[in-house]
């Protein structure tokens, strides 16, 4: 009996209790600061993925704004004014790398609509510059079998937009090659 005595008086236990709780409180705390940091970093994440695809959307319209006054039968814009260029010779540096694209009048920024920003919440407003590559003839045959050939001549633009998220640093750019007959 005394054996059993000695092993249950409160000044022989330890505290190992305490030790082994206080190890498993301390696990628990460091997964539940990594669970978080997990969570927080993947709300970056998302955020940033739709920052630029707001900025592609942005510049997506830009460019549609600079197909549009390349429609056929409209007069070629003015050059060197509201976007509008002649392309670099070739070998030397591309306009599209060497404008200034936020200086507004060497671009073409997206206009209003009804005196608002026609893109809202984002930081600056999308813009695109039209280049003049230049005229090639294309031949066609007059009808499916045969006939003599039709030949036309068309203008070739490179069309370059930019367009911007909610964060200033945030940006997309697009370019496309346009045929105007």
């Amino acid at each position: 009996m005394r054996m059993m005595q000695d092993t249950l008086s409160p000044g022989r236990q330890r505290g190992a209790a305490l030790v082994v709780g206080l190890i498993f409180l301390s696990m628990l705390s460091l997964m539940a600061v990594a669970a978080y940091m997990v969570a927080t970093q993947e709300e970056r994440m998302a955020g940033n993925t739709r920052d630029r695809l707001r900025a592609f959307e942005a510049a997506e319209a830009s460019l549609r704004d600079c197909e549009a006054l390349l429609r056929p039968g409209e007069p070629w814009p003015p050059v060197n004014s509201d976007g509008m260029y002649e392309a670099a010779a070739f070998g030397s540096a591309q306009l599209y790398e060497t404008v200034d694209w936020l200086d507004d009048s060497l671009v073409r920024s997206l206009p209003q609509v009804g005196g608002a920003d026609a893109i809202p919440d984002v930081a600056r407003q999308p813009r695109c510059i039209v280049e003049r590559i230049g005229e090639i003839e294309v031949r066609r045959l007059a009808d499916e079998r045969s006939g003599p050939m039709e030949v036309t001549v068309e203008t070739i633009f490179r069309i370059t937009a930019m367009g911007y998220g909610t964060n200033v640093n945030t940006t997309a750019n697009l370019q496309t090659m346009f045929r105007r007959q």
